[in-house]
């Protein structure tokens, strides 16, 4: 659906995505909690959605990096995303605007066009880092505050929460009986490390959030 005028991206709401309002509602909150000045990576963004609540929440002086292979991009790929996503949000015209940006061009662009809309954008987001989140981990795992939302197998999630194993504030999405991989590595994680609190967001509200702290 082309748009003849551009508008503009006022709430989580206007960005592409399969999040639902109580995920980003429970992200918005967690990070809130922590202290300010804090550390913060991002793994997996899609078009900015889990960013925008990021965003909204973070306390003063906080920096966020965000880190995402922004890999969507071949045709077929394109095709599936842009389906599953206007089935759900046909009625926004702001998404519409996005994931035509989206099929022209790419996963990245349409990102950057998202959440450089946010007010807060400019102020803390320090990085944006264009590769596997296993190579920015290994370079650098001094954070505060993790969010995982990237590849969603069990070897690679198991790889990410061993490198955030003295993270204090850690979360994430898809823990959930429908990502067995995911879900797994996190029960695994959480009996390896059992003085961490572990919360999650009921199955039945397809959130998928999940938090260790």
């Amino acid at each position: 659906m082309t748009q003849t005028s551009e508008p503009t991206v006022a709430n989580w709401n206007d960005v592409p995505g399969f999040n639902n309002d109580a995920h980003l509602e429970s992200l918005k909150s967690f990070v809130s909690s922590i202290p300010e000045n804090s550390k913060i990576l991002e793994i997996g963004c899609a078009w900015g959605g889990s960013s925008w609540a990021l965003m909204d929440g973070l306390p003063e002086g906080c920096e966020l990096h965000i880190c995402d292979t922004f890999g969507m991009n071949n045709t077929q790929l394109k095709q599936h995303h842009y389906q599953g996503v206007m089935k759900k949000h046909s009625h926004n015209p702001t998404v519409c605007f996005a994931m035509d940006l989206y099929m022209r061009t790419n996963q990245r662009t349409t990102f950057d066009w998202c959440v450089q809309q946010h007010p807060r954008y400019k102020k803390v987001v320090k990085a944006v880092y264009q590769m596997p989140s296993l190579a920015v981990l290994a370079k650098d795992s001094n954070w505060d505050f993790v969010y995982i939302d990237g590849l969603h197998s069990y070897e690679n999630v198991s790889l990410e929460l061993e490198y955030c194993k003295d993270v204090p504030f850690l979360c994430g999405d898809d823990y959930s009986p429908v990502h067995e991989g995911c879900k797994k590595a996190i029960d695994e994680f959480i009996s390896k490390y059992p003085d961490k609190t572990f919360y999650h967001d009921t199955f039945e509200s397809g959130s998928g959030f999940w938090s260790l702290s």
